[in-house]
């Protein structure tokens, strides 16, 4: 798999990132996670010389993408498009309905036995992570495909990376990039999609329908990706390389000196 183009035309593009294990390490717990003002900056460089095309599609909720990005605000699709804010303004929210109480039950059962277990509420579904306890895999996948065996098709089940997540099956980071770009300032621009896991594979499958540049961010297995960067350290410069951003913005193409 060949290495991420090193240049990007930003006023062709529309730039969408995944957070955890591309923009940002993952961690064992999830809410220790932050980003530091370098990247913020970054991003905010990113969004400017991009027109505003440039969005963050996570799993995590639009709250908790503010929180880690804060104070810069940008266009998110959280829990994997179940939220959307696609302008900087109000969230909307795919309805669905939640995991039913006795089917969430042996999951908290399950979580509350092992402190190395950690249960991740999220809209319409949950994840349980199993990264401090790797030994404990075999009975985390047990019991999450019992329960997905009784809940039927309107869930999903997505084996992540030391996480298994049970999430509405009504949408997806590939439906949720589609809808940005129906909506300005993302229409008419050639999707950038950069992504390290399973859930982001939805996503690289659109936008190579669209022509555009899926890129997956490191360990290469099977992927629909097309283009690869090493790691979380490599996405940085990439960034700072392909767009030509500066810190205030603009691209160096564009600037003049005194």
């Amino acid at each position: 798999m060949p290495t991420a183009p090193d240049k990007l035309d930003p006023n062709a593009v529309a730039l969408f990132l995944d957070v955890d294990g591309t923009l940002l390490e993952i961690r064992n717990n999830p809410a220790d996670v932050s980003a530091d003002a370098g990247l913020v900056g970054l991003l905010e460089a990113c969004f400017e010389s991009l027109g505003g095309a440039m969005a963050l599609v996570s799993g995590r909720s639009v709250a908790e993408v503010d929180r880690i990005f804060t104070p810069a605000v940008f266009p998110v699709a959280g829990a994997h498009g179940a939220e959307l804010r696609i302008d900087g303004g109000k969230i909307v929210t795919v309805a669905h309905d939640p995991l039913p109480p006795d089917v969430l039950a042996p999951i908290q059962e399950l979580a509350a036995a092992h402190e190395g277990l950690l249960l991740e509420h999220k809209r319409g579904g949950v994840s349980l992570h199993y990264r401090r306890a790797p030994e404990l895999e075999p009975e985390c996948r047990e019991l999450v495909t019992r329960v997905m065996a009784e809940i039927g098709n309107s869930f999903r089940l997505i084996a992540g990376k030391m996480v298994f997540e049970i999430a509405p099956g009504a949408y997806d980071k590939g439906a949720a990039i589609r809808t940005f770009l129906e909506n300005p300032p993302f229409t008419g621009r050639v999707p950038v999609f950069l992504g390290d896991d399973v859930t982001d594979e939805d996503g690289f499958r659109v936008v190579n329908e669209l022509a555009g540049t899926s890129i997956r961010i490191g360990d290469i297995e099977r992927s629909a990706a097309r283009y690869r960067l090493d790691d979380v350290a490599a996405v940085r410069p990439w960034l700072d390389r392909a767009l030509l951003v500066t810190n205030n913005g603009k691209t160096m193409e564009t600037q003049t000196l005194d």
